[in-house]
């Protein structure tokens, strides 16, 4: 254990000076008491240490058990905070989520990913034909105007886009099909306004602040003739993502996130009390509308907002199931939201037949890269799409609904999919450790403050929480470390209580719709 100590200079004060055996009781009961806070601040909670080997061990440890990717296929080395990722994947969303677990993990400063795809080998014009089928289910309102090429696997996007985000939004929907190999995304992003750095500082501000997953107390925006740079201090890597992704709103040209450094040591030290803070009605619902404007999942309805207590409620039409899912998540993600009523309505340009739906679902399926070899079956009637078979992992099962989602002409799905177990059922103890393990490296979650005991499976969560959206990542944590069920007996910061009950195949992970907002 290395502890960080600085020397002490005790001056002497006239009048304080002539008990010399009361003055060095007095030094020896500071130095004492620095020496226990010292030790305190940077003790390992329950054995754990975070060091490279721990780290690279818990980002090992998540692949292993939230992706299809074998033990084998990439290698994990980490020096000082810093993640270096090699090896080989199978397609382009297999190398975005191993990089965004390792950005996700407790002590990760930064990620040099080098890992290299290698999907099936496929003729570009194929390729070509399902990313522009992909990219067809984007209205034409949204604002984007794409051009497809492709030469030995490399899909290149050109065109226009009205925002950045869109641009990305299409740049993931090519990423998705088999047999790319990589995507060069060069469509041209238009800012429909000209606006005064001023305004777009204050809502690049308003931006941090609203969103739930980033801490935006030590973060400094300045803007200059619509470049954005960020400094100051995040707590992963994954935060330090996301604060740049929020920073591309109308009117920015280019953003620089090189100063914005990641320190989860300092994390703990931020002025927001906690994820979950309290906001006036209005400032969420400004928060909301603005999320809900910055989203192409979200069509050009403009749903309706309203909020009560924190409380929202949506309601107007979208034209998919999936972007009703995606405004609801929308709103969950805005600090100081903690309950969503989602009353949209589904309104489609057209209106196929359940055979056709079930066509276009399976068509889908089969150009996507991570689904196509899967045993998923799809049935639909009056317009009810039902997923059912076998997958690997959480992340294929929530893939597979997200996508199904998408197609026009769903009304209501229901995820049947199962999820094979890759080893015989833990036991309770291993259970029980995995759970610790994972409330540890969460870089949302204070470990020291929840107990775990887990009996047949089911996991029960005690102690205290800072909020509701730190209890639900406990609880995500619970099923990430093996539980079948999870029950909370929490109290939270403000005096309320959490006590509920969650089952594994209704809960939404972390690899599901809430964790995948950003393309």
């Amino acid at each position: 254990m290395n502890f960080k100590t600085r020397s002490i200079a005790v001056a002497p004060v006239a009048g304080q000076v002539h008990d010399h055996q009361w003055h060095c009781r007095r030094v020896w009961a500071l130095l004492m008491t620095i020496l226990f806070s010292v030790f305190f601040m940077y003790r390992p909670v329950a054995g754990r240490e975070l060091t490279d080997s721990t780290i690279g061990e818990s980002i090992g440890r998540h692949i292993l058990s939230e992706t299809a990717i074998a033990p084998d296929q990439v290698d994990i080395k980490v020096n000082g905070g810093i993640v270096m990722l090699s090896g080989f994947v199978n397609n382009l969303l297999q190398k975005s989520q191993v990089r965004r677990i390792a950005e996700s993990i407790r002590g990760v400063r930064s990620v040099v990913d080098t890992v290299a795809v290698k999907p099936v080998i496929r003729e570009n014009e194929a390729i070509a034909n399902d990313v522009r089928n992909n990219l067809s289910q984007i209205p034409t309102d949204r604002g984007l105007d794409a051009f497809v090429s492709v030469d030995g696997g490399v899909v290149t996007l050109n065109g226009k886009a009205d925002s950045w985000v869109l641009s990305r939004w299409a740049a993931h929907r090519a990423m998705s099909i088999r047999g790319v190999s990589e995507v060069a995304n060069r469509i041209d992003v238009n800012a429909r306004l000209e606006r005064d750095d001023k305004n777009v500082r204050l809502d690049v501000k308003r931006r941090l602040a609203a969103d739930l997953y980033v801490d935006d107390s030590l973060i400094e925006v300045t803007v200059k003739d619509g470049r954005v740079t960020l400094e100051g201090i995040v707590g992963t890597a994954a935060e330090k993502r996301r604060a740049a992704d929020d920073a591309w709103i109308n009117g920015v040209v280019a953003v620089d996130d090189r100063q914005l450094m990641v320190d989860w040591q300092e994390k703990d030290r931020m002025r927001r009390a906690s994820p979950h803070v309290r906001r006036s009605d209005q400032t969420i619902l400004e928060a909301v509308e603005g999320a809900l404007l910055l989203d192409p999942r979200v069509n050009a309805y403009n749903p309706d907002v309203s909020v009560v207590n924190g409380a929202v409620t949506l309601s107007g039409a979208v034209d998919t199931l999936y972007a009703k899912q995606a405004a609801a998540d929308d709103a969950l993600s805005t600090t100081g939201v903690w309950r969503v009523d989602n009353q949209m309505q589904l309104r489609y340009r057209s209106f196929p037949q359940d055979n056709e739906v079930k066509e276009m679902i399976e068509d889908v399926f089969q150009r996507d890269a991570e689904l196509h070899n899967l045993e998923i079956d799809v049935a639909v009637k009056d317009h009810h799409a039902s997923l059912s078979g076998s997958v690997e992992t959480m992340g294929q099962k929530v893939h597979a609904e997200n996508v199904a989602a998408q197609i026009e002409g769903v009304l209501t799905l229901d995820n049947q999919i199962t999820v094979n177990a890759k080893t015989d059922r833990p036991s309770d103890a291993d259970i029980t450790a995995a759970i610790v393990d994972e409330l540890f490296w969460s870089p949302y979650v204070d470990s020291d403050r929840i107990g775990v005991t887990v009996k047949h499976g089911h996991a029960i969560l005690t102690g205290t929480a800072a909020g509701r959206f730190v209890a639900h990542t406990a609880v995500q944590n619970a099923f990430e470390g093996g539980a079948e069920t999870v029950q909370t007996k929490l109290v939270l910061d403000d005096g309320s209580t959490f006590n509920e009950h969650f089952r594994k195949d209704t809960y939404q992970f972390r690899l599901g719709r809430i964790f995948s907002f950003r393309p």
